[in-house]
Parts: structure tokens; C-alpha cells; sequence
């Protein structure tokens, strides 16, 4: 059960990543558009006038990067056995 937790967990990982690394932009236009839609989501943000930046995307770019970083790093936890390659 543990092997098939750490799966899902990296799948949704490298999901999470590769749209906030390819796709920042719609991501950004779907935070804006919902807060457009409901003034109590915008009223209750305290970052929605950041949302509107360009450090809002390259923001979601790094966390992107980040979360894809650790989807590789939750896979190689499976398939990698500790002390077997360690030669030192």
C-alpha cells in the first residue's frame, strides 16, 4: 500500500508541475476569472492584486519546477533500493 501511495502521490506531482511550468499564463487568466466570478473569493484574497503581475507567473514557473523536482524524487524512492549503487 505504501508503493502504490508514493505512485499517486509522484503522478500528481509531475501533473501539478507540468502545468504550472507550460501552461502559467492560463492558470493566471483562471485566477482571474474566478475572482471575477465571486467578489468573496477576491475579497477574501489577500494576494489578488499580485495576481496580475508577471512574478505571479514566474512564481507559479518555480513551484512548477519544485513539484516536478519532487515527483522524480518520490519515483526514485520506488525503483531505487538504498546502498545498492553506492560505491564510495
Amino acid at each position: 500500500m505504501n508503493a502504490l501511495l508514493t505512485l499517486f502521490m509522484a503522478a500528481c506531482f509531475l501533473v501539478v508541475g507540468w502545468h504550472c511550468v507550460k501552461r502559467p499564463v492560463i492558470l493566471q487568466q483562471w485566477v482571474l476569472q474566478l475572482q471575477e466570478k465571486n467578489p468573496l473569493v477576491a475579497e477574501m484574497n489577500p494576494l489578488r492584486k499580485w495576481v496580475d503581475k508577471k512574478s505571479f507567473v514566474w512564481a507559479l514557473q518555480l513551484l512548477g519546477g519544485l513539484s516536478l523536482l519532487n515527483g522524480v524524487m518520490l519515483l526514485s524512492t520506488l525503483f531505487v533500493t538504498p546502498g545498492s549503487d553506492a560505491q564510495f
